[in-house]
C-alpha cells in the first residue's frame, strides 16, 4: 500500500508545479503595455486610476483617468485594469485628442467596461499610440493674442 500512497502523492503534487494560465490573453501591442493602476475611490461613485505605459525605458505614468461607478476594485487601491483597445473620438479642439478605451480586470479577466481618456493624459497616450496628428503638432503662440510674454 505504500507504493500506491507514493504514486497518489506524486500525482497530487505534480499539479502544484503547473503554471496557471491567464484568464484572458494579452492584447496586441501597444495595448499590452497600457494598464490602469493605483486605483482610488472617491466618494461612493468616482474612481481614479493612473494610466501607465511599460515602454523601453521602464514604466511611464501617462496621467490620471477618472470614471464614475467603476464596479470592480472599488475601494481596493491595488486593483489593476488592462487596456484592451482604444478608439479616437471626435476632437472638440484639434490639438486635444479624446480616447475611449475598453478595459478588463487584469487579475480576473472580467470585462470592466470603458473609460474616456482626456486632457494631458490623452495627449501623452496619443504619442504612445503614434497618432500622426499629435506627433506633428507643435505649440505655436496665437498671432492674434493681445498678451505678449
Amino acid at each position: 500500500m505504500t507504493v500506491f500512497g507514493g504514486i497518489c502523492a506524486t500525482i497530487l503534487l505534480a499539479g502544484c508545479g503547473a503554471t496557471v494560465q491567464p484568464t484572458r490573453p494579452l492584447p496586441v501591442a501597444p495595448y499590452a503595455y497600457l494598464s490602469l493602476n493605483a486605483c482610488k475611490a472617491y466618494g461612493s461613485n468616482i474612481v481614479e486610476c493612473q494610466l501607465d505605459y511599460l515602454g523601453n525605458f521602464g514604466r511611464q505614468r501617462l496621467g490620471p483617468v477618472q470614471q464614475k461607478s467603476r464596479p470592480a476594485g472599488r475601494g481596493n487601491e491595488d486593483y489593476q485594469y488592462q487596456v484592451s483597445t482604444c478608439m479616437p473620438m471626435q476632437r472638440v479642439q484639434k490639438e486635444l485628442p479624446i480616447y475611449l478605451c475598453e478595459i478588463y480586470g487584469a487579475r480576473s479577466g472580467a470585462d470592466a467596461g470603458s473609460v474616456y481618456i482626456k486632457g494631458g493624459t490623452a495627449v501623452r497616450l496619443a504619442r504612445v499610440l503614434g497618432d500622426p496628428e499629435q506627433l506633428r503638432y507643435r505649440w505655436q503662440p496665437d498671432v492674434w493674442s493681445r498678451v505678449r510674454g
